[in-house]
């Protein structure tokens, strides 16, 4: 089997509260370029610990094996240029030569080594460990051609290699000691300066091994919790650049000039209820919450449209977008079925719990406060505790009974439910341990015939729609800059590719 192709279906402005940076000098002429960006609020940011904030900065600085190409979601190489397997059991990469890290070291085979092993270092409590648990050995052949022998087939290992948290790093560098404040890979960005949860200054990396990339000569990141503020330096001309906007700012900038908004794909809101704590313990207490959401008001309320006209429900997390999603019937709202599993399930006077959530991510308010109106009726009295999404991620996330999470979507839908929904996953928000999902999914990741494969990945789907605890709202991406930048991407995987992108 070559290399694998899959094509995607796929405020009022306070300056003093402005980091210093961010009001710096014009740029002097159009040879000098400068992105500004205002970027959420990172926790974590040394890779196989980071959680998938300000992804401008991680995806500027490391680079990746392979990447997906944003017009026709093929695989293309980065720090890989080839790579080979029969069945999936033996993986054999070649890899680019004359690339350099930032530190001047030269990057070649035993830094994929280094990476790859570095995910079972138990000092390391690496977030992508049990998806690479499955490589048995790693040669070297050469110093730039290795070999990834895996203890059984994995026909879309390829898909775990351009996971954010898989960024090749160098295994000549302390990733433990300076991860956190002197990020260094072989990206088209070296970091010039950073201020811990404030601001960062990348510039043109002079040694990249691409001539032609990057565009611009540096990338300014100001990481802004509030999206109010970080719109206003946006209108005001302070940053080219603002992630994670929402429908209603959307429509606000339309009206303006020198600004659009672009939406590279889906992302999803998982509302996960914890099924090893009460209530949610109870399957009827999942479908009685199930049943009192109305998705046609949860579109219109979050986004204002209709459904399936850029938001999309569902009670699986497998996305629509891909081939391997299965359209299951519509749960219909239904409020006297809810009251009485609620009964049946031993709560006649109704549940009260808390919904913790991402207060400063798109959706995420407003969809929290539409799911506490709607489930009212059937008797679930909800508490809502939104905080910033770097407070929620780091004391709350995972630890609570009922919660709004933003997740980005995989390509391989096994990338996903491993880190999310087997036994043992590390981002397991619904506290699941369920024998029927571990072998499935152990079987999606071994099975070539991919006829087969979407047979499992329906069987999971069914799962989750009658005893899961999950809904999934898909909402667009919304992305709002500049007219003056030109070529942004971001693909599926979630990671910017900021050295593709112009700025006129």
């Amino acid at each position: 089997m070559k290399k694998i192709y899959q094509a995607l279906c796929v405020s009022i402005l306070l300056l003093s509260g402005i980091p210093l940076v961010a009001r710096g000098a014009p740029e002097v002429n159009e040879n000098h370029k400068i992105i500004k960006i205002a970027d959420e609020v990172p926790g974590l940011i040394t890779p196989g610990l980071y959680d998938g904030a300000a992804m401008s900065l991680i995806s500027s600085v490391y680079e990746y094996l392979v990447e997906i190409n944003t017009d026709d979601g093929s695989i293309q190489p980065v720090l890989a240029t080839d790579w080979y397997t029969e069945d999936g059991s033996v993986w054999t990469l070649h890899l680019r030569e004359k690339v350099v890290f930032h530190d001047g070291s030269e990057f070649d085979a035993f830094d994929v080594k280094y990476t790859l092993e570095r995910t079972q270092n138990p000092t390391v409590g690496h977030l992508r460990q049990k998806d690479f648990e499955i490589i048995q050995s790693i040669d070297v052949l050469d110093s730039h051609t290795i070999n990834i022998y895996l203890k059984e087939p994995r026909p879309g290992f390829i898909y775990n290699l351009m996971d954010y948290n898989i960024a090749i790093l160098s295994n000549e560098y302390d990733y433990g000691k300076f991860g956190e404040t002197r990020p260094m890979g072989t990206g088209p960005f070296k970091l010039d300066t950073l201020i811990p949860k404030e601001s960062v200054v990348l510039k043109k990396f002079d040694h990249y091994w691409d001539n032609e990339l990057p565009k611009v000569n540096a990338l300014e990141i100001y990481f802004i919790s509030d999206m109010d503020t970080a719109v206003s330096m946006l209108e005001q001309g302070i940053v080219d650049v603002v992630p994670f906007v929402t429908p209603l700012v959307k429509k606000q900038l339309e009206t303006k000039d020198g600004f659009k908004v672009e939406s590279p794909y889906q992302e999803q809101r998982f509302v996960s209820m914890a099924v090893d704590k009460k209530p949610f313990d109870d399957n009827r207490v999942r479908l009685a919450f199930k049943y009192s959401m109305d998705p046609h008001i949860i579109a219109r309320s979050i986004a204002q449209t209709e459904l399936n006209e850029g938001v999309f429900y569902d009670e699986s997390p497998i996305m629509n977008m891909l081939s391997e999603h299965k359209e299951l019937p519509l749960r219909e709202r239904n409020i006297d079925k809810a009251k009485q599993l609620l009964r049946e399930a031993g709560y006649p006077n109704g549940v009260t719990t808390e919904l913790y959530f991402p207060s400063d991510h798109p959706f995420s308010k407003e969809l929290a406060q539409s799911i506490k109106e709607l489930a009212a009726p059937a008797g679930f009295t909800i508490n809502l505790k939104g905080y910033p999404r770097d407070v929620y991620l780091s004391q709350y996330w995972l630890h609570v009974p009922i919660s709004i999470t933003g997740w980005g979507g995989r390509i391989d839908p096994t990338n996903l439910l491993t880190i999310a929904f087997t036994s043992d996953a590390p981002w397991n928000e619904l506290h699941m341990k369920s024998a029927t999902i571990d072998e499935l999914v152990h079987k999606a990741s071994m099975e070539v015939d991919y006829d087969t494969k979407v047979e499992y990945f329906h069987e999971i789907q069914d799962w989750f729609y009658e005893q899961g605890g999950l809904i999934n709202i898909q909402v667009p991406l919304l992305i709002a800059m500049s007219d003056r930048i030109v070529n942004y991407r971001q693909s599926l995987t979630q990671i910017t590719q900021y050295k593709y992108t112009d700025k006129k």
